[in-house]
């Protein structure tokens, strides 16, 4: 008889015996697979992978072939060829027509890897858990198993800002290549916004010359996608099983497109995009950046743009924003004014619906779907034929409005799945604890309108691509597991032991994640009162705090609670900490926000009477500040800001060893 160990992967520990053989327990850590599969049934036996040497797999689907040769060279795991007609031991892919998009069945055993999928999508996932299974193998030695997987959502997404900041093809190539191992599946490319207009338009090439063009800084100028650049983009996405979605954001964000072509604004005059690096007083017009809806060029112009854009993207979804769009300047305008009467509407905002109507009708007539953010849906503009993106807040107040009316909606909001947001406010485990389905979508019974959800890197702070993976990684796998597995089997214990096994996989793909010292708490919520100090002490300053977000987090020995600042910080701001005895120091470490709230220019000093204080360091721009004292004696540490920041500051912790 043959024994057979089921693994519940969510309880992360099993046991099953059968009456004539003593019981068997397996740990879930045996197989560290993210998202976690829907079905594990795993087998005494093993497999050695490197006796694995030939690749049977559907003529259609030779590019995932190229894949799995690539990865047995990378990890020499030995040759392996593709054959009409595999034999002995080797991996098998069968196209079978009962499985569901992107599900597959996966089977170990002694004649090799026997896979089963309907799709492309499907077979690609099975590759990505083998890469896994095999990744954490000791000895080249796999556990015979079989997994039945499927995911519980078809939209499992990533939004990258790529108008803040600039991302070069190979960048996106990467991210790419690093998201697809998770088995999420879309990628959202913000393309437009104030900052940049980053998608070549053959039909208004200004966009690209004076939309990407700072004078005061040429070495982030001119950095925009071409079309061919884009083609190659999307088609190697098609490779890792992922859907390229363009945002060309609408009719707000617009200084990109007023920089090119400022008839189609409200005022006239000289628009300037700027770089985030460009202090806020710098910065030009920047209140006044949505189109003129009163002007029928404005039309005339997205339209060309959606079927160009079109033509670019083979997605059937076209993302138009729609979101933050203030109404000030139409009430001015005559030409809005005139709209709004002969449209006869009540309210300001009304005339974005407009707008949003008549983009929503161009969107269909070159075969795609419209998706906005939440905005588009606040007075019923959108149709059961669009798509919302929940963001604002929780999101679940948003979906509820759409799912009412029969709206399709995407999770994205800003509690849970907004990435430009530090580990303190999006911690891991917060991620994973969300879902994209609150109590009150559950009794619509519309659950066939969510979509599904997404990450979204908003990059005003974020200038790197290591800087994108590490507010990236870990959480979007924890994220990638809400999306993918059954809500009934996600345990947050199970994830934690994987993860620490997928770490190693991150390095293998060079990941570049960040290491959370706080990973095991749930979201920091403060309390009315003050919390104790780790050290006997007095803390002041010249700012107030948002809300309970109290000075003391930073001196309470705990790196997941934070101060929040409730006005930007500039010259002359200083915090200050008063120690109540002298400590011997040697090193002081202080970690602000890590996300677009922590503080770039400031001094940090100490002082050894308590009142005169020396310069020791300075904070780096990734919001740290670091210093070895060797040993001295000091009474007080303070931080003095040396230049305007544009944001409330964030203080997580400041550290005395």
């Amino acid at each position: 008889m043959k024994k057979v160990i089921i693994i519940s992967l969510f309880l992360g520990i099993a046991v099953v015996s059968c009456k004539s053989q003593k019981t068997v327990v397996a740990t879930s850590t045996e197989l560290a697979i993210i998202p976690q599969p829907k079905f594990v049934e795993t087998y005494q036996k093993k497999l050695n992978v490197k006796l694995l040497n030939e690749l049977e797999l559907p003529s259609d689907w030779q590019q995932l072939g190229e894949q799995y040769i690539a990865f047995n060279q990378k990890n020499n795991l030995g040759a392996i060829q593709i054959v009409d007609k595999a034999k002995n031991t080797a991996i098998r892919i069968k196209k079978v027509q009962n499985l569901s998009l992107e599900s597959y069945t996966l089977q170990i055993n002694e004649t090799g890897v026997h896979i089963e999928a309907s799709d492309f999508g499907g077979a690609f996932n099975a590759f990505q858990t083998w890469k896994q299974i095999v990744l954490s193998a000791e000895n080249n030695s796999v556990m015979q198993l079989k997994i039945e997987d499927q995911p519980r959502f078809n939209y499992r997404g990533l939004m990258l800002d790529c108008s803040r900041h600039f991302w070069t093809v190979d960048e996106l190539k990467e991210t790419i290549t690093q998201m697809s191992f998770f088995k999420l599946n879309k990628l959202h490319l913000h393309l437009t916004d104030n900052n940049a207009w980053r998608v070549e338009i053959k039909a208004y090439p200004k966009l690209t010359s004076a939309g990407t063009y700072y004078k005061d800084y040429p070495e982030l100028s001119n950095k925009f996608y071409t079309q061919e650049d884009l083609k190659q983009v999307v088609a190697f996405a098609g490779l890792h099983n992922i859907e390229v979605i363009p945002e060309i954001d609408l009719p707000g964000h617009a200084i990109g497109i007023l920089a090119a072509y400022p008839n189609l604004s409200c005022t006239g005059g000289d628009f300037e995009v700027f770089p985030e690096e460009m202090p806020m007083k710098d910065r030009k017009r920047m209140n006044v950046n949505m189109l003129c809806l009163g002007n029928p060029d404005t039309y005339t112009f997205a339209e060309k743009v959606i079927q160009e854009i079109a033509a670019i993207f083979p997605s059937k979804k076209i993302h138009l924003g729609g979101d933050e769009v203030p109404t000030n300047i139409w009430e001015k305008c005559s030409k809005c004014q005139k709209l709004h009467q002969q449209e006869n509407l009540n309210t300001w905002g009304e005339l974005q619906d407009v707008f949003t109507k008549k983009m929503s009708a161009v969107v269909k007539k070159y075969d795609k779907t419209m998706v906005g953010w939440d905005e588009i849906n606040e007075r019923h503009a959108a149709s059961t034929e669009d798509i919302v993106m929940a963001w604002r807040d929780y999101g679940f107040n948003q979906a509820v409005e759409a799912l009412e009316r029969n709206v399709p909606v995407i999770m994205a909001p800003q509690h849970g799945c907004y990435f430009d947001w530090g580990y303190a406010g999006n911690a891991t485990r917060k991620v994973y604890e969300w879902d994209p389905i609150s109590a009150e979508m559950e009794a619509l019974k519309k659950n066939n309108l969510v979509l599904g959800g997404q990450a979204c890197l908003w990059t005003e702070r974020v200038a790197t691509q290591d800087r994108v993976e590490e507010m990236l990684y870990p959480r979007i796998t924890a994220l990638a597991e809400v999306l993918w597995s059954p809500k009934e089997n996600r345990n947050w214990d199970s994830y934690l032991k994987r993860l620490e096994q997928s770490y190693d996989h991150m390095k293998t793909l060079g990941i570049s994640y960040y290491v959370d010292d706080a990973i095991n708490e749930s979201e920091f919520i403060p309390k009315k009162e003050k919390p104790a100090l780790v050290r006997h002490a007095w803390l002041t300053t010249n700012l107030p705090n948002h809300g309970n977000y109290h000075l003391e987090y930073i001196f309470d020995g705990k790196s997941n609670t934070f101060y929040w600042g409730s006005r930007s910080i500039g010259i002359g701001d200083f915090y200050q900490i008063q120690l109540g005895e002298p400590v011997l120091a040697n090193k002081i470490t202080v970690i602000t926000g890590d996300s677009k709230d922590y503080i770039q220019h400031a001094d940090l000093l100490v002082s050894e009477d308590g009142e005169t204080f020396k310069k020791v360091g300075s904070f780096s721009d990734d919001g740290m500040a670091a210093v070895d004292l060797g040993g001295k004696t000091i009474r007080a540490i303070r931080i003095e800001a040396t230049k305007q920041h544009t944001s409330w500051p964030v203080i997580k912790e400041v550290k005395i060893e």
